[in-house]
């Protein structure tokens, strides 16, 4: 049985940290292991299975980024679980991005982004098919490097 919630990760700091334990060897790792950055999470999208976290995706709030919110942060699943095709990977990419979207702008945010390092193919994915607009760029970001940055437009 599978639930969906997206709210503060307060009462749920344990379950994420076995989750990213669950997922080491990622190319990502020390950001989850070393950075989790919980102390800058506003809130995330987070997926349990028989009440075990499967799914986690923070909006991360820094003081770097003023006053905006990059989601999508820290995105991670349980890469044991058979996730399904690569067409409902997107789908629930997509899913999460619009939920993300909204949960950040009715908390008010205005300044709402996605970044990532690698190829940008899957943002290029993500701004045509989502319901809201967004503008891709390549740019510096605070505490990143320069990434592809998806930003609500």
């Amino acid at each position: 049985m599978q639930k969906w919630i997206i709210e503060p990760i307060e009462n749920h700091i344990h379950d994420i940290k076995m989750l990213f334990e669950r997922n080491r060897g990622h190319k990502h790792e020390d950001n989850y292991i070393l950075r989790p950055l919980f102390e800058y999470t506003k809130f995330a999208r987070m997926g349990y299975n028989n009440n075990k976290i499967i799914y986690y995706s923070a909006g991360i709030e820094r003081p770097e980024y003023n006053n905006g919110i990059r989601i999508m942060s820290r995105h991670t699943r349980d890469t044991s679980l058979n996730w399904g095709t690569k067409s409902e990977e997107l789908s629930r990419g997509l899913s999460t991005l619009g939920f993300s979207t909204k949960q950040a702008l009715d908390m008010g945010y205005k300044d709402i982004w996605v970044s990532r390092e690698e190829n940008p193919a899957l943002l290029k994915y993500f701004q045509k098919h989502s319901f809201y607009n967004w503008n891709l760029t390549h740019e510096e970001i605070p505490k990143g490097g320069v990434q592809w940055v998806l930003r609500l437009a």
